[in-house]
């Protein structure tokens, strides 16, 4: 499976250094079964994005460095199939890649496999330590200590974060690296800022010290679960069963940790996400209501008016 990869920048220990990685322009030259694709763009100095998609019909295993030397925020969507990775210094623990969340990560000269089979795309911020610490809340010391000394943070999702995630993705997957990107540089800008925003707005859930450990980390897995596809809700028996709770507990600790019940949570992040994808004025109310799920499109229109007070087809003329 790695020789897929064997003709790249390897050095003495046998590892890939990202950044050589992403400058062999023939690792993403498509073969039998194979087809990668890779966009990087300088977005201001201090913040660089790197759109990456690939497809492994028979499986792969790349051998990377960190050598970025920068804070990255990582956000997986379009799964399907599997992918993990596992370092060097824990090299028992292999860590699923998960659909549709993200990670912060900062991990100068940490090596490891990643494995693919199948296809994903994934979009990554990497963002210089000093300017990503003037974004992060002061009384965040889980961040603050991971800019400074190294570490990863999990679990960021949310309708919005995707739907602004899924928006530059559709820009970029088809760009040819040799011209210039087809929209603005400031749009690409705007919105990586706001991927920024809406992953640090994450930490309001993460930050929580009121639930004891155990039960915070059922309930966050219960979140995932619940949030990983905008156009089905599990049932709650369902999710609980998954998160190893009873339907009374998740119920109970959702409104503790979130402030909310688990339906009401999926609700607002499903118009969050459709409201951000009619505002950019692309798709239609009837496309959006459909990837959400939506057989009535009445339904939808109710749904829309009740969280943000206008019709859905109001936002999609001023988009």
């Amino acid at each position: 499976m790695g020789q897929a990869m064997g003709h790249a920048f390897r050095e003495a220990d046998g590892f890939i250094p990202v950044s050589k990685a992403l400058r062999d322009t023939d690792l993403f030259h498509p073969t039998q079964g194979r087809q990668c694709r890779a966009v990087f763009l300088k977005l201001q100095d201090g913040v660089d994005l790197l759109y990456w998609a690939g497809r492994f019909q028979s499986g792969m295993e790349l051998p990377l460095k960190d050598d970025s030397d920068r804070v990255s925020l990582s956000f997986t969507t379009n799964l399907k199939g599997t992918a993990s990775r596992n370092f060097t210094d824990k090299p028992d623990d292999h860590l699923p890649v998960r659909c549709n969340t993200g990670s912060i990560e900062y991990c100068p000269g940490r090596s490891g496999i990643y494995r693919q089979k199948g296809s994903l795309e994934n979009l990554t911020l990497m963002i210089d330590n000093d300017l990503f610490s003037q974004w992060v809340d002061d009384r965040d010391n889980e961040l603050i200590h991971l800019a400074k000394h190294g570490g990863s943070s999990g679990g960021y999702l949310g309708g919005e974060l995707s739907a602004v995630i899924h928006l530059i993705n559709q820009e970029l997957a088809f760009h040819d690296q040799t011209q210039p990107p087809r929209r603005h540089p400031l749009w690409y800008q705007a919105q990586a800022l706001s991927v920024v925003g809406l992953f640090l707005e994450c930490r309001t859930d993460l930050r929580v010290e009121s639930v004891n450990p155990d039960l915070r980390r059922k309930l966050l897995r219960a979140r995932d679960l619940l949030l990983a596809d905008l156009s089905a809700a599990p049932s709650i028996p369902a999710l609980a069963f998954e998160a190893g709770l009873s339907a009374p507990s998740l119920t109970r600790g959702f409104k503790k940790l979130f402030g909310t019940s688990p339906y009401k949570l999926f609700q607002r992040e499903r118009m969050h996400a459709a409201h951000h994808r009619l505002s950019v004025g692309r798709a239609s109310v009837t496309m959006v209501a459909a990837d959400l799920g939506y057989v009535n499109l009445s339904h939808f229109s109710a749904a829309f008016r009740k969280q943000f007070g206008m019709l859905p087809n109001e936002l999609h003329r001023k988009g």
